[in-house]
């Protein structure tokens, strides 16, 4: 979805963990421009590169999708703050499990709001690793800022597994 008018947005964590976002429409005077097709494009590019470094199982590929500032939070952990600590953490689950280990990964985005440099959205993933008898299905909430060259980067992330499939309902999940 494209917003055709200027928003100041304001973040704040509620509820159980849950991100929201309150947006009032502001003047254009020294505000970020419209959402523009382009912005949507390179969204969807970030999507299409996020299944790709996913399923390569590599921090050095999953690194660059990611915003300097970024933040991952994930149930039963800290949270990583910077896309160093998020390296980091990836290369040490690399190095445990050798990497290669996600046959497959799927997400589908439910909703995307882009706001100046911002964008927000939420959707289902399911993904299966090597081993596994069943794929594992869950939510997830991200938040995507623009880079000065144009792309977009996750800038933080919550996501987290659900224990019944109906929670999830993927239309094209894994098997």
């Amino acid at each position: 979805m494209i917003l055709k008018r200027s928003y100041i947005c304001r973040l704040a964590l509620v509820g159980a963990g849950s991100w929201t976002a309150a947006c009032a429409a502001a003047g254009t005077a020294g505000h970020a421009p419209p959402a523009m097709p382009s912005d949507s494009a390179a969204i969807a590019r970030l999507h299409l590169l996020d299944v790709s470094a996913t399923l390569a199982d590599r921090a050095d590929s999953l690194v660059q999708l990611w915003d300097p500032d970024a933040v991952r939070l994930q149930p039963g952990a800290p949270p990583e703050i910077g896309r160093s600590m998020i390296y980091s953490d990836d290369k040490r689950q690399e190095n445990k499990t050798g990497g290669g280990r996600t046959v497959c990964y799927r997400s589908e985005i439910q909703d995307l709001r882009i706001v100046g440099d911002w964008a927000f959205e939420w959707g289902y993933f399911s993904y299966k690793e090597a081993g596994d008898t069943a794929a594992i299905r869950g939510k997830v909430t991200r938040i995507l800022k623009r880079q000065p060259d144009g792309t977009w980067k996750f800038a933080r992330v919550m996501g987290f597994v659900d224990a019944k499939a109906s929670a999830a309902p993927l239309a094209n999940p894994c098997r």
